[in-house]
């Protein structure tokens, strides 16, 4: 009964996030940045799953998100894989309307990944406690192009985006893949 209470609340958020793009696949590159701090990688998207791709010093690392089992299960460069909780803060924010959204001000246009976007300031309403950020939207896709705060200290950047289908294979744990315990 927990279980599906967490994938309810889970499948509510991200039907929130992506709802005007439900139905979107895509795969693109992306950029976090959080300080100095920056990684690059490759995501995949469907409506209740996605991969995200990094490369480190030990090796590719990669995250597959399923909503739908309500799990994330980190690959590693060795052959296993650790299983653990989805976590709500891992869904990636795709649609123009952000979950939480009190006040929207456009601020300008800017090319983002290529593509023409609008420049938002946008105030968020999480639990009582205020969150401005700023968000550029394509507007001939409806899509959240990037995300980043006022102060500058993060952002999250998607570019090469490719609206098309994403085979199934890419969500699931390759064989030959060996559970491993979570360490703590």
């Amino acid at each position: 009964m927990q279980r599906l209470c967490l994938v309810l609340t889970i499948g509510g958020a991200l039907w929130l996030s992506v709802s005007p793009a439900f139905a979107l696949e895509f795969s693109a590159e992306q950029t976090t940045r959080k300080g100095a701090q920056s990684m690059s990688g490759k995501i995949y998207f469907q409506s209740d799953r996605w991969r995200v791709e990094m490369a480190s010093p030990d090796g590719p690392k990669v995250a597959i998100h399923r909503l739908d089992k309500a799990v994330t299960w980190l690959l590693l460069p060795n052959q296993t894989y650790v299983e653990m909780p989805l976590r709500i803060d891992q869904l990636p924010q795709v649609a123009p309307k952000i979950p939480g959204e009190v006040e929207r001000t456009r601020v300008g246009a800017d090319l983002v990944g290529g593509r023409k976007t609008e420049k938002y300031r946008v105030t968020l309403d999480l639990n009582g406690r205020k969150q401005v950020l700023y968000q550029w939207v394509a507007p001939d896709v409806q899509f959240s192009m990037k995300l980043a705060s006022l102060d500058g200290s993060w952002e999250s950047a998607f570019d090469r985006v490719a609206f098309d289908h994403q085979p199934p294979h890419l969500f699931e744990v390759p064989a030959g893949y060996t559970k491993v315990p979570m360490q703590r």
